[in-house]
């Protein structure tokens, strides 16, 4: 509501007789200081504002509020997980080349997407963003598609059509949670995800030994994904919603470019590690991964929430926080080179790829931690160092233990130096974006 002055009402005006208030540091009008031709003897004039002071205190309920938009993040990444369980079965007639390689560009696309999403959220509304999202997916669709048409068959498997479809549907669920985190709709995603969900749930009792034969999980997976990812994508499919073109400028095109080089080092090293490690490991090299997501939310919250605040303790929290995976990844590749038995089920050949993924977790929460506090082409830099040093130790004429040892002796020493990058840079909020 806008509250306009009534009509013949005449506006107020100071009487000339008034004295008005004088600047600070200026004398009065008519009243030469003494020896005012002189500068070197003039007064020095009074500064007119104070210095900015740093900010000691937060907002009640902020750091609740960071805490509980990360658990919220937490339930929608679950969406993806339900998704690949409900898919095992489409899964195994595939060759491994098809889901790593949806894995590579739907990651890869999901970090620069969400980047360049959320700033044009911000700028031209979530509409626009979710758009913007919609049609970078829908050019690594058509990548996919190309692909699949050209690959030779020994690299898709014995059904090109399962192939492609298993492909469009890894796709798709990517490009569902970037859409709702673009557009903040987090909450009625997860609501929308509930079947897939369902049948995630449907395929683990199945494989439990008591199978729900009502359930056809085959049939109805592929209607799920496209009910979620039609909820998500609604901002885009509105009638009457201004389709205004806004462009992003250079500093957001550079952070968008930050996150995509840091998604394709991630793929790339999640490749590296699926590869290496024996098949049919007990304990997998993604469990790590898996568990460090929820942490990794809680600690970029946390430190968000706690930014300006106390920086010593912010500095020594996230310390804390990052230096246990750095602690446990080293003790297990210790362990595998070895040819350590670890107790329980673990396997000797499967302790190695173990160790990668729990070093691979803390890179992954320096990276995201470094790009949320505004520093994008660090977290790039060290997020491109681990695949950078396998690429090059294969290149290289010198004697190399293999892919895996590399990737994980890469993965511990770029945890070492962003760990001292982080301490030089986490109570540092001057860049916080």
């Amino acid at each position: 509501m806008t509250i306009t002055p009534q009509r013949g009402a005449s506006p107020t005006r100071t009487p000339r007789g008034r004295n008005r208030r004088r600047a600070v540091g200026r004398p009065p009008l008519g009243v030469h200081p003494k020896h005012a031709a002189d500068p070197a003897l003039a007064p020095a004039p009074l500064p007119t504002t104070l210095p900015a002071l740093p900010r000691t205190h937060r907002r009640p309920g902020a750091l609740r509020a960071y805490l509980n938009a990360a658990l919220l993040r937490c339930v929608l990444y679950l969406a993806p997980i339900s998704v690949g369980v409900a898919g095992g079965a489409s899964l195994r007639q595939v060759a491994w080349p098809v889901p790593l390689v949806t894995l590579l560009l739907g990651w890869t696309a999901a970090q620069a997407l969400t980047c360049a999403g959320a700033a044009m959220a911000r700028r031209a509304g979530p509409a626009a963003a979710c758009r913007l999202v919609g049609a970078g997916f829908a050019a690594v669709t058509g990548l996919w598609c190309a692909l699949v048409w050209i690959a030779p068959d020994h690299l898709l498997g014995p059904h090109r059509g399962m192939a492609l479809v298993v492909g469009l549907g890894g796709l798709a669920t990517l490009a569902t949670v970037t859409a709702a985190l673009v557009t903040r709709a987090e909450a009625a995603v997860v609501r929308w995800s509930l079947p897939c969900w369902v049948l995630a749930a449907a395929t683990l009792v199945e494989i439990a030994g008591k199978p729900v034969p009502w359930l056809p999980v085959g049939t109805l997976l592929p209607a799920a994904i496209v009910l979620v990812l039609v909820r998500s994508f609604r901002p885009a499919m509105l009638p009457g919603t201004p389709r205004r073109r806004f462009a992003l400028s250079r500093t957001e095109l550079r952070q968008a470019g930050g996150y995509l080089v840091i998604g394709l080092s991630q793929a790339i090293c999640v490749v590296v590690l699926w590869r290496g490690g024996p098949s049919g490991s007990t304990v997998p090299f993604w469990l790590p991964l898996l568990l460090a997501v929820p942490i990794l939310e809680a600690l970029i919250a946390w430190n968000i929430g706690e930014a300006g605040t106390k920086p010593r303790g912010v500095t020594l929290g996230t310390l804390a926080g990052l230096l246990p995976p750095l602690t446990l990844g080293c003790a297990l590749a210790v362990a595998g080179f070895t040819g350590t038995q670890l107790p329980g089920a673990i396997e000797a050949a499967g302790v190695l790829p173990l160790a990668g993924g729990t070093l691979l977790g803390g890179v992954f929460a320096i990276t995201f931690l470094l790009a949320a506090r505004g520093r994008t082409g660090i977290a790039a830099t060290i997020a491109a160092a681990p695949p950078l040093v396998v690429i090059v130790l294969k290149l290289l004429p010198v004697p190399a233990a293999g892919a895996l040892p590399n990737a994980v002796g890469a993965l511990a020493v770029t945890h070492a130096a962003g760990l001292l990058v982080v301490a030089l840079t986490a109570a540092d909020h001057r860049r916080d974006s």
